[in-house]
């Protein structure tokens, strides 16, 4: 229904004979008046596994109005922005997100496919080649590394090396990633106006690799869907660099470090070292719970009244041929 008011042009593909397509780039969207005007719309909260036909059926009467379920709320990517049933999210769960995560305190310059090895501690400079994890991605506010694909097993505790391809050659030649040990002065918090400084073994930092080290520390290990997604303070969003103190709240704002090692006094610190000392009053939001929590907020949708389906119809078919001045139409534009 949408589709077909949609006006053909010939494209002329390399070495194919001319074919005639629909326009698919052009778009239409409310007008000011008509988006402003919460009169218009109507709160409807769609069924688990309710897809947008679903919901056009059920409201309008027929399937053949999805586009205007869309619409009505400014979805482009059905697969991103729709609601997920619960057997969509535990695929999700299981496939997408099905992983591990593993928290440094060093933040570091890592890709997506780098390798990351464990180290052998018995030899100085030694790797296990058997144990290789490939990294999926990588978040550098919170220093975490997801692992998808891996070969062997990791405990905190262990050290790793990073390696990338060089991309110098046919065959994969590996380097090793900077970042590691390096030496500075670590805040404790943000806003702090004194830090730790840190420069070889004999310094104070806390957990601080060696200077010059080519090699980091697991000092957490989760799976992927239970790792740290944010931090929350009553429902709200709460910088994991924040010092927070009980009954009183938060102190500073986002801002990321090289290194975490100093930084005691932030939530982060305190997740990654697991010493029991986050603030009660802090809630540690997972990427699944993150993840539901989101998801739960797109079942709520308006939906635009019947009484205006009729001219939203005629208007789509009149502004989809183009050449239509602003402010011809009423409802769309």
């Amino acid at each position: 229904m949408y589709f077909e008011k949609m006006p053909k042009f010939n494209y002329d593909f390399p070495f194919f004979p001319n074919a005639e397509m629909l326009d698919i780039f052009r778009r239409v969207k409310f007008t000011e008046r008509i988006e402003n005007n919460q009169v218009n719309f109507e709160t409807y909260n769609v069924k688990d596994g309710d897809k947008p036909e679903d919901v056009a059926y059920d409201f309008y009467g027929s399937a053949d109005w999805w586009w205007l379920v869309l619409l009505s709320n400014n979805i482009i990517d059905v697969r991103e922005e729709w609601h997920k049933s619960i057997n969509e999210l535990n695929t999700l769960f299981s496939n997408f997100l099905n992983g591990m995560s593993y928290f440094v305190f060093e933040n570091l310059d890592i890709k997506k496919n780098d390798i990351m090895v464990k180290r052998d501690t018995s030899e100085s400079t030694g790797i296990i080649p058997d144990d290789y994890f490939i990294i999926d991605s990588y978040d550098s506010i919170l220093h975490k590394i997801n692992v998808k694909k891996s070969n062997g097993e990791l405990a905190e505790g262990d050290e790793v090396y990073i390696y990338r391809d060089n991309g110098t050659s046919e065959e994969p030649q590996y380097d090793l990633i900077g970042g590691f040990g390096e030496t500075g002065c670590y805040v404790q918090f943000y806003g702090a106006n004194s830090c730790v400084s840190f420069s070889g073994p004999n310094d104070s930092a806390p957990l601080c690799a060696t200077a010059g080290a080519t090699f980091a520390k697991l000092h957490k290990i989760t799976t992927i869907k239970n790792s740290l997604n944010n931090f929350e303070y009553k429902s709200d969003d709460i910088s994991p660099y924040a010092r927070f103190i009980e009954g009183v709240g938060q102190s500073g704002d986002y801002f990321a470090h090289q290194n975490i090692c100093g930084s005691t006094g932030t939530l982060l610190y305190q997740y990654i070292d697991d010493s029991g000392n986050l603030p009660t009053d802090i809630d540690v939001i997972s990427l699944e719970k993150y993840t539901i929590k989101e998801n739960d907020k797109k079942r709520t949708i308006r939906l635009l009244s019947p009484s205006l389906m009729g001219q939203v119809s005629s208007e789509v078919s009149f502004l989809l041929k183009g050449g239509v001045s602003r402010g011809t139409t009423v409802v769309l534009e």
